[in-house]
């Protein structure tokens, strides 16, 4: 099962792409960043993702998006339909869906920010900043995504003291290394916040049909000041 979402109005990168697909596998949290053009259309965002993932991880069970006009449309339906994928979309607000998304969404902005002072080029380093994100653990498994899908962690040795008489490739590892660095600061940064956050809204809820719930109205459009409405509505039976 992965999730699929688009991230849009980046800077026109070298290629002319200014969006990327972020796919996430939801069992291991392996992330896929694929840039793109936004004007993708759906039989090009379904032959990306199998050129991209699907060659290296198979046909998922599920696929878990937004309301995005490709994501609905009969195109897209019927193709996965074919291959036995269930499409489920995302209920807007709802955290296990958009929260795990979002956060992965804004780690991705974040590398590509302290890693690519020019910001026309963040494609050249988007497949090191993916590679790096995937060789560390995840704040929900303890495992890096590489782990669970190939049983190993990739070695990431660089060796800035070796002497070189080739001045532009000692300049190379260690641009590489600076990358590797930051990314590796800012993920374990992510990390930590996503444990709290888990830990904080770590419940054990269990409902049953029939069951009476209130509503957060934090997401709905009602008639009163923010500040003045209650905080929640109801009950309604489930």
């Amino acid at each position: 099962m992965v999730t699929m979402d688009f991230v849009t109005s980046l800077p026109v990168g070298s290629s002319g792409k200014d969006t990327v697909l972020v796919v996430v596998d939801r069992l291991t949290k392996m992330a896929h960043f694929i840039p793109c053009r936004t004007t993708i259309t759906a039989e090009e965002t379904a032959r990306l993702f199998i050129s991209t993932v699907v060659h290296l991880q198979g046909i998922p069970a599920a696929i878990i998006s937004d309301r995005d006009p490709k994501f609905t449309s009969n195109f897209w339906q019927v193709t996965w339909a074919r291959y036995g994928t269930c499409l489920q979309f995302s209920s807007a607000y709802h955290p296990q869906t958009d929260g795990q998304t979002e956060r992965i969404n804004q780690t991705m902005e974040q590398l590509i920010r302290t890693n690519c002072p020019d910001r026309n080029k963040w494609e050249d380093v988007l497949p090191i900043l993916e590679f790096f994100y995937n060789n560390a653990p995840s704040a929900t498994t303890n495992h890096s995504p590489f782990y669970p899908n190939y049983g190993m962690d990739p070695t990431v040795l660089i060796s800035t003291n070796v002497e070189s008489q080739v001045p532009r490739s000692q300049q190379f590892v260690e641009e590489l290394q600076t990358v590797r660095d930051k990314a590796v600061e800012l993920i374990h940064k992510a990390n930590a916040i996503a444990r709290r956050y888990a830990d904080l809204h770590r419940r054990d809820i269990t409902m049953a049909a029939g069951q009476l719930v209130l509503l957060d109205t934090k997401n709905l459009r009602l008639p009163l000041p923010t500040k003045l409405r209650p905080r929640f509505c109801g009950p309604f039976k489930i």
